[in-house]
C-alpha cells in the first residue's frame, strides 16, 4: 500500500495472513473506519448519492466502487450442463486440492483460473486431469531461472502492448518451448494487448504445463455437450469426469448495485471513461476493477491518486 512496505523476508508471493496483517495495519495507521459486514444493497444518485445497506442509508458526495471485477462466477454456456451426474464446482469454490485425489477431473478454461486449478491438482496424487482449452493464450512462469518473473512486470507495463506481447512470447519460449506441441492453441492476439483492451489475465504456469508434459493432464478441445455422466468434446471424443471444475471466470456483478445509474455493461462489469477510474456519473469511480501487467495493488495505488485529484478537484 502506499508508503507503507512488508517486512523484510516477507515471501516474493506473500502468504494469506501477510496480506491481512498489511491491510490491517494500513488502516490502523490512517485510521480509516472501516465498517466489515455491511452490505450494500443499492446506490441512487440525487442532489447526492444514496447509499442503502441492510441496516441504514448512508448520503455522500463521492462514491467508490471497489468490489473487484471477480465478485460473480460465469458457469459455462455448454448445452446439457446442468445435467451433469457428477460433482460440479467453480474454480472460485475450488477447495482443498486433496480433495480431488483419485479422482478424474475435467477442468473447462485454460484461462489465469484454469491453470491455477491445474497448477494445485498437479500435486495430488491419483489425479488425471482433461484441460479443455477453446482459445489460446500465452504463458508465464511463476519463476524464471529462479526470480518471481512478477518483479519484472512494472517495467513491462511501460512499453507499448506489441513490444510486452513479443517479451511475454519469448519468456514463454525459454521456460516452456513449443507448448504448440502439448496441444495448446496458439493465440490469435498478443497476451498483454488482450489484457489491455479485454482485460483477460495472463495465465501462471507454477505445474500445470509439467503436469501436461508428464500426461498427467491431457489437453483437449471445447466441450461440446453434457449428457448425464458423459461430456463430448468438439470432434466427438466421449469421456467420463468425476468432476467438472469450471474455470470460466467472473463479472463484477453490479446490476443490482448500480443498475439504475446506466453505468454497468450487459453482463454486469463498470463502464467507464478512458482513464479507468471515472464512470459517466459525477462524484461516481470504480478502484481495482481492471487488471494488468502489474498488481492489483499497484494499479489500485495509480488510480487511487487519479481519483483523489479528482475529488479535490470537484
Amino acid at each position: 500500500m502506499p508508503g507503507f512496505t512488508y517486512p523484510d523476508r516477507t515471501p516474493a508471493f506473500p502468504r494469506r495472513d501477510d496480506v491481512v496483517r498489511h491491510l490491517g495495519d494500513f488502516a490502523r495507521k490512517h485510521e480509516f473506519r472501516v465498517r466489515n459486514g455491511v452490505e450494500v444493497v443499492s446506490v441512487a444518485q440525487g442532489e447526492v448519492f444514496s447509499v442503502q445497506t441492510r441496516e441504514e442509508t448512508i448520503f455522500a458526495r463521492t462514491v467508490i466502487v471497489a468490489t473487484g471485477r471477480d465478485r460473480r462466477p460465469v458457469e459455462p454456456a455448454i448445452d446439457g450442463f446442468d445435467t451433469f451426474s457428477g460433482q460440479k464446482n467453480h474454480s472460485s469454490a475450488f477447495g482443498d486440492a486433496m480433495g480431488y485425489a483419485g479422482k478424474r477431473v475435467l477442468v473447462i478454461g485454460a484461462g489465469n483460473s484454469g491453470f491455477d486449478v491445474v497448477n494445485h491438482l498437479a500435486r495430488v496424487p491419483g489425479t488425471g486431469v482433461w484441460l479443455s482449452v477453446r482459445s489460446g493464450s500465452a504463458i508465464l512462469p511463476k519463476r524464471f531461472k529462479g526470480l518471481a518473473v512478477h518483479r519484472f512486470s512494472p517495467l513491462m507495463e511501460l512499453f507499448p502492448s506489441a513490444v510486452s506481447d513479443l517479451a511475454i512470447n519469448l519468456i514463454q519460449r525459454m521456460a516452456f518451448g513449443d507448448v504448440g506441441q502439448l496441444g495448446l492453441p496458439t493465440p490469435t492476439k498478443g497476451a498483454a494487448t488482450r489484457l489491455r483492451n479485454e482485460q483477460i489475465a495472463i495465465p501462471v504456469d507454477d505445474g500445470a504445463i509439467r503436469s501436461i508434459k508428464e500426461g498427467k493432464t491431457l489437453v483437449v478441445s471445447e466441450v461440446s455437450r453434457i449428457d448425464g455422466a458423459y461430456v463430448k468434446l468438439r470432434g466427438g471424443t466421449l469421456i467420463e469426469p468425476d468432476i467438472i471444475v469450471s474455470a470460466t471466470g467472473y463479472t463484477a456483478g453490479l446490476e443490482s448495485l448500480l443498475g439504475g445509474l446506466g453505468v454497468v455493461d450487459g453482463v454486469g462489469n463498470p463502464v467507464r471513461r478512458s482513464n479507468g477510474t471515472h464512470s459517466s456519473v459525477p462524484g461516481l469511480f470504480f478502484a481495482g476493477m481492471t487488471p494488468g501487467l502489474v498488481s492489483y495493488f499497484h494499479n489500485a495505488d495509480k488510480e487511487g491518486r487519479e481519483i483523489a485529484r479528482a475529488i479535490s478537484a470537484r
